[in-house]
């Protein structure tokens, strides 16, 4: 139940793909690539160097491009929020948008730069230097999701798929399993813990406090040594003195539940963190 840190404060690495010196770097490379591909050099001629300097041109723009409708699908579906939906959404509309764009843009520098007459906007364009551009794009795609998982470790963790923890509670003379989905807080009194359900019903545990924050995930704060609460229970918080915090949760007259509970100095900071964190 460590706080996360702030979205503004996470480097995004792979979105430095697109930022100086890198997507100068880029440019040329792939450039430089498609000719070796598209182009025999056998009877090589300054015109060549032309071809060179506008591919260059469009390929710059291209990047752009593709680096523009990264920033809509940041916005829009990100990484961190639906890695397959985001993945599906960039692999489909995302690349379908780059390729036709790459295809008018040609067409455009074409009439722009050589009046419509280059060789290369024919059938072996919309064929050969097409499915090129689109085996770039991939690779493109392919750098970025590396770049995502392998930035920070909390990328990775939140794709794993892990069983749901269960939480073996006492209701009565029965036992019964939870989700933490369905827990809104846990306290301890006289050494026994007490398991609040979304429902307001209470159950015992016999686990520790301590077991709990194992157990438990970033949707819950321990705020002292009596009290785990989940964000769903707090009504309203404030500073007091000495730097503490006063929690005002909601007990609809739960006995076990205190209507204020007080979070220590040394941990106010990172509550403040963890009830802005969405």
């Amino acid at each position: 139940m460590t706080p996360k840190a702030s979205k503004d404060t996470v480097k995004i690495s792979q979105d430095l793909l697109f930022k100086r010196p890198y997507i100068w770097i880029l440019t040329i490379s792939i450039t430089s690539l498609n000719f070796l591909i598209t182009y025999s050099f056998q009877n090589i001629n300054p015109q060549y160097f032309y071809y060179f300097f506008v591919d260059v041109l469009t390929t710059y723009m291209i990047i752009e491009f593709y680096a523009f409708g990264i920033r809509y699908l940041n916005q829009k579906a990100p990484l961190s929020k639906d890695f397959v939906k985001r993945v599906t959404y960039q692999l489909t509309l995302h690349t379908l948008v780059v390729i036709i764009f790459t295809i008018l843009l040609n067409e455009l520098f074409d009439f722009i730069f050589f009046d419509g007459k280059r060789l290369s906007l024919s059938f072996v364009f919309y064929t050969k230097d097409t499915f090129v551009a689109l085996l770039f794009v991939l690779l493109f795609h392919t750098m970025y999701f590396g770049l995502f998982l392998m930035s920070n470790k909390q990328n990775l963790e939140s794709l794993r798929i892990v069983p749901e923890v269960k939480i073996k509670v006492k209701d009565a003379y029965a036992f019964k399993l939870l989700s933490p989905k369905d827990i809104i807080a846990v306290c301890s009194s006289f050494g026994i813990s007490y398991v609040i359900d979304v429902n307001y019903k209470k159950f015992t545990s016999e686990l520790t406090l301590k077991e709990f924050e194992d157990k438990l995930n970033d949707n819950f704060f321990r705020a002292n040594r009596k009290f785990i609460v989940s964000k769903s229970i707090i009504e309203s918080y404030k500073s007091v003195n000495n730097g503490k915090i006063d929690v005002i949760i909601k007990t609809k007259d739960l006995q076990e539940l205190s209507e204020t509970i007080t979070v220590s100095r040394d941990k106010a900071s990172f509550f403040r963190t963890w009830i802005r964190v969405d």
